[in-house]
């Protein structure tokens, strides 16, 4: 507690020096400047739409990236042969920016929706995939052995000792991927997207509203922060029911 509360003094000491040391002529805002931009953003409706509009392309994309990359994870862990097969094609894909796919993107379907999204899926896919393989070659061979001596269907492996058992990884995955996720989704929406708060940093920029960038910047943080805490409670919650200390 005594750590917590000396972290909340720097912080106020930060943003007091922030105050008193730029005058009203610097390029930079000051800390009022930024809380006058907030309060306008937040009575016109433009940051609450923001957040909203970054917050569902978020969830769209760490659902589908995560989805899918858990169920090949799982395939590519328990069939050995595939995931040599496809190896090579996940190395040589995994190191490629999601960023660096938005051009073709904007070829294929145009500037819009799909980019940013398309942007999450991609960084989300790697993190998750290699934690499903590694999750499910964690698991200790006797038990597969033991259920396909017993004549257990690829179907009941899979449900009662594969999934689980891989579990706890793939939760480390999506917390892992869920930070990169947000982090890739602001650069997205900086690159055409009309919404969200990454539009918002742009948007500040070209109007030269510097306070209305550290706005965007500071609730992309907030958010950020609070993403990364749910997914570390859902993910010490799913090792706790399955019997892990951490």
């Amino acid at each position: 507690m005594k750590l917590r509360i000396l972290s909340f003094i720097i912080f106020i000491a930060i943003i007091f020096l922030w105050e008193i040391l730029l005058d009203s002529t610097s390029f930079l805002p000051r800390p009022s400047d930024v809380w006058a931009a907030f309060l306008e953003l937040l009575n016109n409706g433009i940051l609450i739409q923001s957040i909203l509009d970054s917050l569902r392309r978020f969830a769209i994309g760490l659902f589908i990236g995560g989805g899918v990359a858990t169920f090949v994870g799982l395939i590519l862990g328990r069939f050995t042969s595939f995931e040599i097969v496809l190896e090579p094609y996940i190395q040589l894909l995994r190191p490629i920016s999601p960023i660096a796919w938005l051009p073709i993107l904007a070829l294929l379907f145009g500037i819009g929706e799909v980019g940013a999204i398309f942007v999450i899926i991609y960084a989300v896919f790697f993190p998750v995939l290699l934690l499903s393989i590694a999750g499910v070659r964690a698991i200790n061979p006797t038990l597969l052995q033991m259920a396909k001596n017993f004549g257990a269907s690829e179907w009941l492996i899979f449900k009662s000792i594969i999934l689980p058992g891989a579990f706890a990884h793939i939760a480390s995955g999506l917390k892992l991927a869920a930070s990169i996720a947000w982090i890739h989704l602001v650069a997205g929406e900086m690159l055409g997207i009309q919404s969200g708060l990454g539009y918002l940093i742009i948007d500040g920029r070209n109007t030269l509203r510097m306070d209305i960038v550290v706005v965007a910047m500071s609730w992309i943080g907030i958010l950020g922060y609070g993403i990364h805490l749910v997914f570390v409670r859902l993910e010490r919650f799913i090792r706790s029911k399955l019997g892990e200390s951490k």
